[in-house]
C-alpha cells in the first residue's frame, strides 16, 4: 500500500481476495482481524507519507526495461516452437483442466495455445513444479544492460522509488521459491528428450535473472528484505513440499502412461487405479499450493 504510485489510494482501498488466499488471510477469527488490522493501519499510514514524484529518467528507463523484458518473455513464450509442447509436458496443465478445481475452465479455448490459457492455471502451472515462469521470465533481460548508466538508474531507483523498489523485492521472493533439482526431476521424467534443451536454458535464464536481480537490489541473497522470514518459513515447509513434488511427478507419469478415458483397453481395474492417481494428484496439487503461498 505504502509502495503505490501517487494519487491511487486517497484513503480508500480494494483488494480481491482468491482461492487458498481467503484461507490463508481470513481462515480464522484471529488470522482475519490480524489482516484487517495490517490493511488499516498501512492506509492510515499511506496518508501521512510523502509520496515520491518518478522523475523523467525513470520512467524512461522503465520504458527501455519494459520494452527488453518484454521481447525477451514473448521470444520464449510465443516464438519459440519447442515452448507449448516443453510446457505442457512438464506442469500439470493438462490436468488442472480435467481436475475439480476452482470455479473457471483452465482454458478459454481447449484447443487454443498458450495465448488462450487463464491468468490463473497459467501461473498455477508453473508454481506447481517450482519454476514460477511466469513471475520472472524476461526479468533478467530488462534489469541487466551493458551501460554503466542505466545500471546507476536502476540502482538509484531501487533506493529512492518505493514503487520499483517493491516490485523488486516481490520478484525477489519469488525467485527464491525456485528450486532447480525440483523442475528438473519434472523434466527427467515427463519430458520428451526433443525437448529437454530448453528447460536447460529456461534454468540458465533464472539464474541470469537471480544475478540481475541481485545487483539492481544490492543484497547479498535472492531472498532481499524477506530472507530472514522466508529462510525460517522454508526450513519448516521446503521437507514436505519437496516430497509432494517428487510424488506427484511420479502420479504424473504413471498417469500420462494409462490408456485414455474413452480407450476400450482401459478395463475396470484400470479405471478404478486411474482414479486413485487422480485423488492423489488433486492432493498433491492442494498441497503443493498451501506450501507455496503463492500459487496464482
Amino acid at each position: 500500500i505504502l509502495s503505490h504510485p501517487p494519487n491511487t489510494i486517497n484513503g480508500r482501498f480494494r483488494v480481491t481476495e482468491q482461492g487458498e488466499m481467503i484461507r490463508q488471510n481470513f481462515g480464522s477469527l484471529e488470522i482475519a482481524e490480524r489482516s484487517l488490522d495490517i490493511y488499516t493501519a498501512a492506509l492510515l499510514r499511506e496518508s501521512f507519507v510523502k509520496r515520491v514524484e518518478p522523475k523523467q529518467e525513470w520512467r524512461d528507463e522503465m520504458q527501455r526495461v519494459s520494452d527488453a523484458s518484454c521481447a525477451a518473455y514473448r521470444e520464449t513464450v510465443n516464438e519459440d516452437p519447442r515452448f507449448v509442447p516443453y510446457f505442457r509436458q512438464a506442469t500439470p496443465e493438462l490436468e488442472l483442466g480435467s481436475l475439480n478445481i476452482g470455479s473457471r475452465p483452465a482454458k478459454r479455448n481447449p484447443k487454443g495455445g498458450v495465448e488462450s490459457l487463464r491468468a490463473i492455471p497459467w501461473t498455477f502451472a508453473w508454481a506447481q513444479t517450482r519454476m514460477h515462469l511466469s513471475a520472472w521470465l524476461g526479468v533478467g533481460a530488462g534489469l541487466s544492460s551493458g551501460s554503466e548508466e542505466d545500471k546507476r538508474v536502476l540502482r538509484e531507483m531501487y533506493e529512492e522509488w518505493p514503487w520499483f523498489r517493491e516490485i523488486i523485492s516481490l520478484i525477489s521472493m519469488l525467485i527464491s521459491k525456485t528450486d532447480f533439482s525440483i523442475t528438473k526431476n519434472y523434466d527427467d521424467l515427463l519430458v520428451d528428450p526433443s525437448l529437454m534443451s530448453l528447460g536447460n536454458e529456461v534454468r540458465e535464464k533464472l539464474v541470469e535473472t537471480r544475478k540481475a536481480v541481485i545487483d539492481v537490489s544490492g543484497a547479498q541473497e535472492i531472498s532481499g528484505p524477506h530472507v530472514q522470514l522466508i529462510r525460517a518459513s522454508s526450513v519448516i515447509r521446503n521437507p514436505y513440499v519437496d516430497s509432494i513434488n517428487v510424488v506427484q511427478a511420479e502420479i504424473l507419469k504413471m498417469l500420462r502412461s494409462m490408456p485414455a478415458d474413452d480407450s476400450p483397453d482401459l478395463t475396470p481395474e484400470l479405471k478404478d487405479i486411474k482414479r486413485i492417481r487422480s485423488d492423489a494428484l488433486l492432493l498433491s496439487i492442494k498441497g503443493i499450493a498451501q506450501g507455496m503461498k503463492n500459487s496464482g
